[in-house]
C-alpha cells in the first residue's frame, strides 16, 4: 500500500484555512485508497471522531532571539517553523502531498528534506494565485517588494522547481504554476470537493439566528451572506463599499474572525430595513446554518485559487455573486451564479440590486449550483483522481522508490485518529 504524508503548510494562529479543511478532507477520501498520515502546522481542521487518519504530532515554533509577542502575526507568519522536515528523514513514507504555501520559507524547507531522502513530492496548488498577487494585492512598495519575493515567492519557486507533479484545483493554475517555477510536465487536474451539507435542524437554527441577532427573515429582503478569513486578498472593503451603496432591503452577513485592521463601518445601512451583521468566527453548526438563511453567496475576492466556501455555499443550493480570478469560473456557470470584476464596487452593488428584485431566478440559480456541486465536486472523486496521479507517478521510471527505512523515531508521534 503507498504510504503518503500529507504536510499541511499554515500559520498555527489561524483558526480556520480553507486550504487546510481541503487538506483533510482530500486525505480522507485518500484513506480509502492508501495509507495516510496528516502532518499539519495547524492541527486538526476536521472532528477527531469524523477521521480515522493517521496523524503526526507537529511541533511549531519561530526561531530564537527575536520578541516575536510583540510582532504582528501577519509578520510573523513568514516565519513559522515545524519539525515536518525530521518526519521525512526520519522516513516510512513513499510520497509527500504538500498542501499550502505558506509560510514559504517551511514550504521550501520541507520540499528540500523530500529531496534529501529521495522521497518525491506533488504539490496542490492552494493559495497559488494569492502568492503570484500577493505584491499588487497588498499594495506593497519597492522594499516590501523585495521582501516578499526573497521570503514567499523565490521560496515557493525552489518547492515547485523539483515538485514530482502539480496538483491542480483548475485549469487556470497550469498558467500560474509555470510562473512560479514549475518546469515539470506532470498537471493532475485535482480540484477541490465538499461533503454533502448538513440536515436542517431548525431549532438548533432558531437559537443561532437569536444569538447573533438576525431577527425574523422580512418578504422583500434579500439575505447576502460573506464567509471568509478577513485578510486584504478576500476583499471585504470591497463588499462593505457596495453594500453601502443599495438602495434596497437587504441583511448582510460578514461570517470569519474579526480583525483589528479591518474597518468594519465601511458599511452604514441607509434605510431602516438593511441590516449588516460581523458575527466573529463561526462553528460548523453555525455555518450550516446561515447558509440556509441565505438567499445569496458574494464573494468579491481580489485574488484565490479555488476557494472552498464558494462550493460549500453551493452545497446549501445557494448561487453565488464572485469575482472572476482564479478557480471561481471552473467552480460556477451562468446557470449558478455571476462573475464580476475583481474590486469593482459598482458592478457588485448592482448586481446585488439585480438579485434582491428577482427572487425566483435566485431560487432557479440555488438549484442547479447544489446539482453542480453534486455531480462535479465531491471528495471521493477529487480522491480517485488524486490516487491515480500517485500510482501513475510512483509507477514512473523517472521516480526512484523511496529508501524502505521503517518510521524511525516516529513512533511515539504518530496515532491514528488523534489530532496533533
Amino acid at each position: 500500500m503507498i504510504r503518503v504524508l500529507a504536510a499541511i503548510v499554515a500559520p498555527p494562529h489561524l483558526s480556520v484555512s480553507g486550504a487546510g479543511r481541503a487538506a483533510e478532507q482530500l486525505s480522507l477520501g485518500l484513506a480509502q485508497h492508501c495509507d495516510v498520515t496528516i502532518a499539519s502546522m495547524m492541527g486538526s481542521q476536521t472532528a477527531p471522531e469524523e477521521s480515522k487518519l493517521r496523524r503526526a504530532a507537529v511541533k511549531v515554533t519561530l526561531p530564537f532571539g527575536l520578541p516575536w509577542q510583540r510582532i504582528p502575526n501577519r509578520y510573523r507568519t513568514l516565519f513559522y517553523r515545524s519539525d515536518i522536515p525530521e518526519l521525512i528523514r526520519a522516513g516510512g513514507f513513499d510520497l509527500v502531498h504538500l498542501h499550502n504555501p505558506m509560510p514559504a520559507l517551511e514550504m521550501a524547507r520541507i520540499a528540500r528534506a523530500c529531496r534529501q531522502a529521495g522521497i518525491p513530492y506533488v504539490v496542490s496548488t492552494h493559495g497559488f494565485n494569492e502568492i503570484a498577487n500577493g505584491d499588487r494585492i497588498y499594495g506593497f512598495g519597492l522594499l516590501k517588494q523585495l521582501v516578499w519575493k526573497s521570503l514567499v515567492t523565490l521560496p515557493v519557486r525552489s518547492a515547485l522547481r523539483h515538485a514530482a507533479a502539480i496538483f491542480a484545483l483548475s485549469p487556470a493554475d497550469k498558467e500560474i504554476s509555470r510562473k512560479l517555477g514549475f518546469a515539470g510536465d506532470a498537471f493532475a487536474l485535482v480540484p477541490n470537493g465538499v461533503p454533502a451539507s448538513r440536515p436542517a435542524d431548525p431549532a438548533g437554527d432558531e437559537a443561532i439566528y437569536a444569538r447573533l441577532g438576525l431577527g425574523e427573515r422580512k418578504p422583500g429582503r434579500i439575505t447576502c451572506m460573506f464567509l471568509a478569513n478577513h485578510t486584504p486578498n478576500k476583499g471585504l472593503p470591497i463588499l462593505l463599499s457596495a453594500f453601502s451603496q443599495l438602495d434596497c432591503p437587504y441583511q448582510l452577513i460578514v461570517g470569519g474572525e474579526k480583525r483589528p485592521e479591518v474597518d468594519y463601518g465601511l458599511a452604514s445601512p441607509r434605510r431602516p430595513d438593511q441590516q449588516i451583521v460581523v458575527t466573529g468566527r463561526l462553528s460548523d453548526d453555525e455555518v450550516a446554518a446561515l447558509f440556509r438563511r441565505s438567499d445569496l453567496f458574494v464573494f468579491p475576492t481580489l485574488a484565490d485559487t479555488f476557494p472552498l466556501a464558494i462550493l460549500e455555499a453551493m452545497s446549501y443550493g445557494l448561487p453565488v455573486l464572485a469575482s472572476h480570478v482564479g478557480g471561481i469560473p471552473y467552480q460556477i456557470d451562468d446557470r449558478c451564479g455571476r462573475l464580476v470584476e475583481a474590486g469593482n464596487v459598482e458592478q457588485l452593488a448592482e448586481a446585488v440590486s439585480r438579485f434582491a428584485r428577482a427572487p425566483a431566478t435566485l431560487a432557479k440559480m440555488g438549484r442547479h449550483a447544489r446539482a453542480r456541486v453534486a455531480t462535479q465536486f465531491t471528495w471521493d472523486s477529487a480522491a480517485s483522481r488524486a490516487f491515480a496521479e500517485y500510482e501513475r507517478l510512483l509507477s514512473s521510471p523517472h521516480i526512484k522508490p523511496a529508501p524502505a527505512k521503517p518510521r524511525v523515531g516516529a513512533a511515539t508521534r504518530i496515532e491514528r485518529g488523534t489530532p496533533a
